[in-house]
């Protein structure tokens, strides 16, 4: 066999995923407080780069800058039109020199009224701000409950345990096993920081925590004491097998759940939790006349300032200038090149939550009724973007409407079938439906699944029993016979 080498030219086509594209990707999918995050790791690789809020941006923009610079126009993204923008960051590799950023200027007429105190956050009046957690409100009662250092040391096994409801995450034999301390010494001091305010905190269970607030109101007597036992009973309205047990008539057990129903099951749930997650949106919608306005929440958008003169100074002359110039040069030509990428974050982001609320304009004048169904691919195609940037950009936002502050993504809802094939449900509003409809029905008379299935069928939706269902355990709505069963409780009570 005979062996010889040769040369050939043959094209093909390849996707290369550069550094650039990588990072572009990411911050579209990063919401402001991870943006935030990711561009101060950037500063401690890059001298030139420095991290501002938006609104100290804008501020020293606009001291730098005429008010009446393109009229602010850039700024407001209308939901009715949107400006035509076909940079899209996936879609090209090449990023340097791309964008010409001389005319873009973000939220310049807002940050002219930000030296008057106009607050960029508009729910933050809405979060309440808690003084104390649950945690710190105990430890502040800690001396007037124990008495000695070591009784003061096992209580913080209580508080490691101790989960946002006030109740008892583990068990005394749980403790016993993870501590090595004695059961009995365990037992004693718990029983002292059930003493704590409010009454029913470090309960074990359900029943626990209703007798320690029974006691405290000096309401316990052997009946009750018997109806605390059996709550499972009481829980499936069983109130045969109640009577028989607790060997009392209806009456006295009508008495007996109003001072259940007077107590708090979940003593804790009124404070604050340490391990919130809950942050400011990321987007803030409003109407303007009529049209409606999506902008950046500027509260929380940080921006990037490239110092431009330090590079400057770093030509000391000598003979590591070279490297030195080499550096400022990389280093520079990154920074300069992550703000326009960031600039272009911001754009992709407005130009398709303007799509999103142009689509559902009649859910936010008119409610959940009027959600309409809307896919990723619907959005992708109305802008020119690709699927996966529409699912970036969407992921995990938070968006601040009229009616009320929810993840971007939740404006998405698939299709239900119809009879009219031009006026589709969507998901969402055929569940907000279903709500409706359990919230009018009559207590001593629930409606099945099936029942409910063929009423939604009479308004034009096509809906199979077990979608109903389905439906119903999303909006932890419980089954026909439990709610019977509640019914019956909650007449018991009001007679």
């Amino acid at each position: 066999m005979q062996l010889s080498q040769s040369l050939n030219i043959k094209q093909k086509q390849s996707l290369v995923m550069t550094p650039q594209l990588q990072q572009a990707i990411k911050l579209l999918q990063l919401t402001n407080l991870e943006l935030k995050q990711f561009l101060e790791e950037q500063t401690f690789d890059n001298p030139f780069i420095n991290v501002e809020e938006e609104t100290q941006s804008s501020e020293r923009k606009t001291a730098e800058s005429t008010l009446d610079k393109n009229n602010s126009n850039s700024e407001e993204v209308l939901a009715k039109e949107t400006t035509s923008f076909a940079d899209d960051p996936t879609n090209n590799e090449d990023y340097d020199n791309r964008f010409d950023n001389t005319n873009i200027d973000y939220g310049s007429r807002h940050s002219a009224n930000a030296g008057n105190g106009e607050d960029w956050d508009l729910i933050a009046s809405t979060v309440p701000n808690h003084e104390k957690s649950l945690v710190a409100h105990i430890e502040e009662q800690l001396p007037y409950l124990l008495e000695t250092a070591r009784e003061n040391l096992i209580a913080r096994y209580f508080l490691e345990a101790l989960e946002p409801s006030g109740w008892l995450g583990k068990t005394l034999d749980e403790l016993h096993i993870a501590t090595n301390i004695d059961y009995d010494e365990l037992k004693n001091v718990l029983i002292k920081l059930q003493g704590a305010e409010p009454t029913g905190l470090f309960s074990r269970n359900l029943s626990e925590c209703l007798r320690l607030q029974i006691l405290e109101k000096g309401l316990m007597c052997d009946e009750l004491s018997a109806l605390l036992e059996n709550l499972t009973l009481l829980g499936r309205g069983d109130l045969k097998s109640l009577i028989k047990k607790i060997g009392c008539d209806e009456t006295k057990i009508k008495d007996f759940l109003a001072i259940i129903r007077s107590l708090d099951p979940k003593p804790g749930s009124s404070f604050s939790t340490e391990t919130s997650n809950l942050h400011k949106p990321d987007l803030l919608v409003r109407k303007s006349g009529e049209d409606w306005i999506v902008d950046l929440n500027r509260s929380t958008l940080p921006s990037i300032n490239v110092n431009e003169d330090y590079a400057k100074k770093l030509s000391p002359g000598g003979r590591d200038t070279v490297k030195i110039e080499s550096y400022a040069s990389q280093a520079l030509s990154s920074a300069r090149w992550l703000k326009r990428a960031l600039e272009q974050r911001n754009i992709t982001t407005l130009k398709i939550t303007a799509e999103i609320i142009k689509r559902q304009k009649d859910f936010l004048e008119k409610g959940m009724d009027f959600l309409m169904p809307l896919s990723l691919k619907d959005i992708a195609v109305a802008v020119k973007m690709h699927e996966s940037t529409v699912s970036r950009v969407t992921n995990g936002l938070l968006v601040s409407t009229p009616k009320g502050t929810f993840p971007l993504k939740s404006l998405f809802s698939v299709t239900i079938e119809t009879d009219d094939k031009e006026n589709s449900k969507s998901a969402a509003a055929v569940r907000n439906m279903i709500k409706k409809i359990l919230n009018e029905e009559k207590g001593e008379k629930p409606l099945s699944d099936d029942l409910i299935a063929k009423m939604v069928s009479k308004n034009g939706v096509k809906l199979a029993r077990r979608t109903v269902a389905k439906y119903r355990e999303m909006l932890n709505i419980p089954s026909s016979s439990e709610r019977k069963r509640r019914a019956k409780l909650d007449a018991m009570t009001a007679s």
